[in-house]
């Protein structure tokens, strides 16, 4: 692993809580990365998250390096909006000029937005405009399709669900023709419920869905929209019918797993309980490749988070790389990346006998 190119520790001067801002790598003299808050953050947690962005950036073949930043802070604490702001009153240099950064596990890109402007920060990804050549007002007015809404949610609530429902959907052809597709999901945050709402768009059942607390089962599939519109702190609404332990998740029978939750959700020792044909790494390091390697070799597709959970910095490319003019335009380039990509990658795989995450491997080393 390379040595980070900044590596900063910041201590709240009220609170004493701890904040951490690591860039793995600047390519181009620039960085992309979200930031998270969670009591239990580290700085060794932050730089591993930072180095695996450059990966992801890199698979893509999106020309900037990773960053992270983090917040060792209970996300439901009364003075969580206070101590944010101080956070990035204190690294507001970097988001000027080399840090391009978005929400991750507890934030929003609406509360990061909003604070940034009391910052006189032009907006979170003022520095992607500033390295490609344009000016503030003209970035500013494409960006401000992130904000547009479609019927299923906002540009920057879709966008990262985006890619990931059309690596589920690059699963769902390889399996080859069927009925609607069953699909279990963990975690009901950013990612999760955008995703649990596009899938079923697109015809599939969504049997499981789990949150931190609980799992909810139905087989004929769950009201996925009345759930979505209820859930609260990335908790979904207390169940009217069957319902398990949140690990439940991870052996329901399906045709996809989306993992959208937490790094390293199970090891190499319970791909034997698994019962489902294809897994989504939607949150970053969902499984060690390790793990990827065993559910290849149990015969289950794989699509490694280096290129499922890139729908955000896909999205920010569409805006220096195309033309967008409407919301859908942006989509449209993250469905057409990712199709571009999960289907080659499956296909060899299955060639070759080498599982997706070092198939990538490869590649990048080729």
């Amino acid at each position: 692993m390379t040595t980070p190119v900044i590596k900063l520790e910041y201590t709240d001067p009220v609170e004493g809580i701890r904040g951490y801002l690591v860039i793995d790598r600047l390519v181009g003299g620039f960085a992309a990365g979200g930031l998270r808050i969670h009591q239990d953050v580290t700085v060794d947690e932050v730089a591993d998250l930072a180095a695996n962005m450059t990966a992801k950036l890199g698979t893509m073949r999106i020309e900037c390096g990773g960053a992270k930043a983090g917040i060792a802070m209970d996300p439901r604490s009364p003075r969580r909006r206070e101590v944010l702001t101080r956070f990035l009153a204190h690294v507001r240099p970097f988001l000027l000029e080399c840090w391009s950064v978005g929400p991750d596990v507890n934030t929003t890109m609406a509360e990061l937005e909003e604070i940034g402007h009391t910052l006189d920060i032009p907006a979170m990804k003022i520095a992607v405009a500033r390295r490609h050549g344009f000016s503030d007002e003209e970035f500013l007015a494409r960006y401000g399709l992130f904000e547009s809404r479609l019927p299923l949610g906002t540009v920057n609530q879709l966008r990262g669900p985006t890619a990931v429902v059309a690596a589920a959907r690059a699963i769902f052809d390889a399996l080859g023709p069927a009925g609607p597709r069953r699909v279990a999901i963990q975690g009901a945050g950013n990612m999760g419920w955008p995703s649990a709402r596009l899938l079923v768009a697109a015809g599939a059942r969504v049997v499981a869905w789990a949150d931190a607390e609980k799992c909810l089962f139905a087989e004929d599939g769950l009201p996925v929209d009345e759930l979505a519109a209820a859930i609260s702190g990335g908790r979904l609404p207390a169940p009217n019918g069957a319902t398990a332990a949140p690990a439940a998740v991870i052996t329901a029978e399906c045709d996809v797993l989306i993992l959208a939750a937490v790094s390293h959700a199970f090891g190499p020792e319970h791909v034997g309980e698994l019962r489902t044909k294809g897994i989504v790494l939607a949150a970053n390091m969902a499984l060690s490749a390790d793990t990827q390697r065993a559910c290849h070799r149990a015969g289950i597709l794989v699509v490694p988070d280096v290129v499922a959970s890139t729908g955000g910095s896909l999205a920010v490319e569409a805006l220096y790389r195309t033309t967008p003019r409407s919301a859908q335009d942006i989509l449209d380039h993250i469905q057409k990346r990712i199709a571009g990509i999960v289907p080659d990658l499956l296909e060899e795989s299955r060639r070759t006998g080498v599982a997706p995450i070092d198939v990538l491997a490869g590649r990048a080393r080729g």
